[in-house]
């Protein structure tokens, strides 16, 4: 009975996760250019350039009525304030003859503008805006390469004879462009260049141009200490005589955040070290105690996912997840004897929550108080092993 409910609530948990993972926004400040050129503030639903390609998921500010989802050309275009990407209603035509709406993001705003779009495939197209018309600039990938002893690369080298035709009215970029990497940074580098070889006005040509973009990863590392109090559940096949004592605990956590898709939630995975030790005495018939020692080293690994309330400077969170331990270098002492104890790996889960303090509005440095209650099982008497209650407090670089 007691595996069918652990296999429930496992079951249950992972698909509650899963539905608030897929249904989690991502809501960052900015603001939607409307048709008439009007800018209405708010926030904005960031995520992948895939997605962002799609619809702009607008909430106004002061506004309590549900987010709006607008494709493309229902509006002009959006743009995100605290990054500056900024992005655009037009047709591009991947395939000759069939135009589809989608929103471009804006790299370089100039005389020739530049954007970016991908796929489906995740796979990178440049867009070069000459007047009206759009040049795309791909490098297609090899779908088979040649069986031969010459060197090719997986994709094709067209993007070099598109930007010259992109850029022939300025024959000094030559050399650049048959250098040029398919990358962002260097056709950015090719656009702004042609720009300062072309532009004529005493004023500055190029409108916009977007910050080179911030990871989309973040890896937060806290290491901490505490405390930590071992109990025996009813039936457990631990074979401790009392209670363990009180302990320190030390470790560290790194949890993998993707900002562009759900900046709330985190993977995580934590290894901690502590202490376990009990003694107990017995009265033998002649009147003699028998003293029982137990000590070990408990090395703990996790793996799970957290939810952190993304604003403000102090943030909770709540975490649960999987736990693996293993008691090393366990010995029972009786008397003079000394044998070993508790030798193997018992799976188990773990939850915690607490809160985040950061200590800069701009920079990732918090500290970090949580309290945590985890569960081990024995896999082979199929029953609870240990049960451990811990408060830590930590420092997130």
């Amino acid at each position: 009975m007691k595996t069918t409910l652990y296999r429930f609530f496992w079951t249950n948990t992972f698909l509650l996760l899963t539905s608030l993972i897929y249904a989690q926004s991502n809501y960052r400040p900015g603001y939607i250019i409307t048709l008439q050129k009007d800018t209405v503030y708010g926030d904005i639903d960031y995520r992948t350039d895939v997605m962002n390609a799609k619809r702009c998921v607008f909430r106004q500010h002061g506004n309590d009525s549900e987010p709006i989802t607008y494709n493309p050309f229902d509006i002009t275009g959006y743009r995100f304030s605290d990054d500056g990407k900024y992005y655009v209603s037009k047709n591009i035509e991947l395939k000759y003859g069939y135009p589809q709406p989608v929103f471009l993001e804006y790299l370089v705003q100039a005389m020739k503008s530049l954007y970016y779009y991908e796929t489906e495939d995740n796979i990178p197209i440049y867009f070069v805006e000459d007047h009206d018309l759009l040049i795309k600039i791909d490098a297609p990938k090899l779908a088979h390469k040649p069986t031969t002893n010459m060197q090719f690369k997986g994709e094709t080298d067209r993007y070099i004879p598109l930007l010259h035709y992109a850029f022939k009215d300025c024959p000094s970029l030559n050399v650049q462009i048959d250098q040029a990497k398919f990358n962002r940074k260097d056709l950015m580098n090719i656009t702004k260049k042609y720009h300062e070889e072309m532009c004529t006005s005493q004023m500055d040509c190029i409108e916009f141009e977007t910050h080179e973009a911030k990871r989309s990863i973040q890896l937060d590392v806290t290491p901490y200490i505490g405390i930590i109090q071992y109990k025996i559940p009813s039936g457990s096949s631990i074979g401790l005589y009392s209670s363990p004592d009180l302990s320190f605990l030390a470790g560290v956590t790194f949890a993998i955040t993707n900002k562009r898709w759900m900046s709330a939630f985190s993977g995580c995975f934590d290894v901690s070290l502590s202490r376990i030790t009990s003694s107990a005495q017995s009265l033998n018939e002649d009147n003699s105690i028998n003293v029982f020692k137990h000590s070990g080293t408990m090395l703990s690994g996790k793996l799970g996912i957290r939810y952190t309330y993304p604003k403000g400077m102090i943030r909770p969170f709540a975490e649960l997840g999987i736990d693996i331990s293993s008691i090393l270098n366990g010995t029972e002492k009786q008397y003079e004897r000394s044998e070993k104890w508790m030798d193997g790996i018992s799976p188990g889960y773990y939850a915690n929550a607490g809160i985040n303090v950061k200590l800069s509005r701009k920079n990732k440095q918090m500290i970090s108080v949580r309290a945590q209650f985890k569960s081990l099982r024995d896999v082979v008497e199929k029953c609870s092993f240990l049960d451990g209650w811990s408060s830590v407090i930590g420092y997130t670089f």
